[in-house]
């Protein structure tokens, strides 16, 4: 499949973070969160999942404006949903080990 930047899914790490409640924007459960999650530990569970991604270093969560932790740009080869869920599992699996 061809990386489309336009159609991407967009993942943030707010989304991982086990600090945030869902009203913060957090996506997956706490078993599944993890602590400090960055952009880099995010590309380190796409690559592993075989997916192209980008890394934007310099944007923001919205409801986060001032706090530039980036976020990272996935191919569309499922639904959104699905994806977070198996990044979530990858990313506590890495933190594990």
């Amino acid at each position: 499949m061809v990386f489309d930047e336009d159609t991407a899914w967009v993942l943030w790490p707010e989304y991982f973070d086990i600090r945030r409640k869902r009203s913060q924007g957090r996506k997956v459960r706490r078993s599944l969160a993890i602590n400090d999650p960055t952009v880099d530990l995010l590309a380190k569970a796409v690559e592993k999942l075989g997916l192209e991604y980008r890394i934007e270093k310099d944007k923001a969560y919205p409801s986060n404006w001032w706090d530039h932790k980036g976020r990272i740009l996935v191919e569309r080869s499922m639904p959104k949903s699905k994806l977070i869920a198996l990044v979530a599992a990858e990313l506590s699996r890495i933190q594990r080990s």
